[in-house]
């Protein structure tokens, strides 16, 4: 009989520390979903910032294309060239398209920029849910697992102690 009660006392030890497992396993999946959603704010963040220095760097680009077209008439009208026809307004315009060129070259890149950071901050929102999902369902498996080795142990002892009766 003590044998079967030190079976019994091992099988529901044994379950506990599958539940205590179970629930182990939630909160590390919950610090998980935490430390993925400060993830996602961060590149959110990021993402704002990209935007905004790109902003700025092509406010930057368009006021330095504003300087070189001064500067083309300024040398064009100082070397006698009538700046209103003719090459002269050819080569203004050129100069305006390759600013504008550039400015929209640094937009662009701050876009590229921020929308890598947009998708990771997606990423890491998905991976939040799913260990949030995985929290839930941990102490849940826990208890599946822990009733079944329970009563896989349970069944065992039964099976050796009714071996134990029928030989003696």
């Amino acid at each position: 009989m003590c044998l079967a009660t030190l079976g019994i006392v091992g099988a529901a030890t044994s379950a506990v520390g599958s539940v205590f497992g179970g629930i182990a396993s939630a909160n590390q999946a919950n610090y998980q979903a935490e430390v993925a959603k400060n993830n996602a704010k961060i590149a959110e963040q990021n993402a704002t910032q990209a935007t905004e220095a790109g902003e700025a760097q092509a406010q930057a680009e368009s006021e330095k294309g504003a300087q070189v077209a001064g500067g083309i008439i300024a040398a064009q009208a100082a070397n006698g060239i009538d700046v209103n026809s003719g090459s002269a307004v050819d080569v203004q315009q050129s100069q305006r398209e390759e600013s504008k060129l550039d400015t929209n070259t640094v937009m662009h890149n701050a876009e590229l920029s921020a929308y890598g950071y947009r998708t990771q901050s997606t990423n890491y929102q998905a991976q939040a849910e799913l260990d949030k999902t995985q929290a839930a369902e941990a102490p849940i498996a826990a208890a599946i697992g822990a009733t079944g080795s329970f009563l896989s142990n349970a069944s065992s002892i039964s099976s050796k102690w009714t071996g134990a009766q029928a030989s003696s």
